[in-house]
């Protein structure tokens, strides 16, 4: 899935960089530490489809949507929340 794709405060491990990214641009993703096996958080969006900010290496880091669609990542999976008990239907069960 692109790295656009995620929900803001998703987290995910970056899998790869597209393979019809231009060498330069795959260079320049790997050297600001968009690199295979990395941990990555959507922290937020700007609106209209703007810039979006990630962190990555302790780091925040703002990246156009061109560009984070061309970075494959596999999304972490999400806790399973459990529904908060209800006190009164613990109490009409005893």
């Amino acid at each position: 899935m692109p790295l656009s794709r995620l929900a803001a405060g998703q987290k995910a491990t970056i899998e790869s960089i597209a393979s019809e990214c231009a060498e330069y641009i795959c260079h320049r993703l790997h050297m600001l530490g968009f690199g295979k096996g990395r941990d990555i958080t959507k922290i937020r969006q700007a609106p209209f489809g703007g810039p979006m900010i990630f962190q990555v290496c302790d780091v925040q880091m703002c990246l156009r949507r061109a560009q984070a669609d061309m970075i494959l990542v596999r999304p972490a999976p999400q806790p399973v929340s459990c529904p908060a008990a209800d006190p009164q239907l613990s109490m009409a069960a005893a």
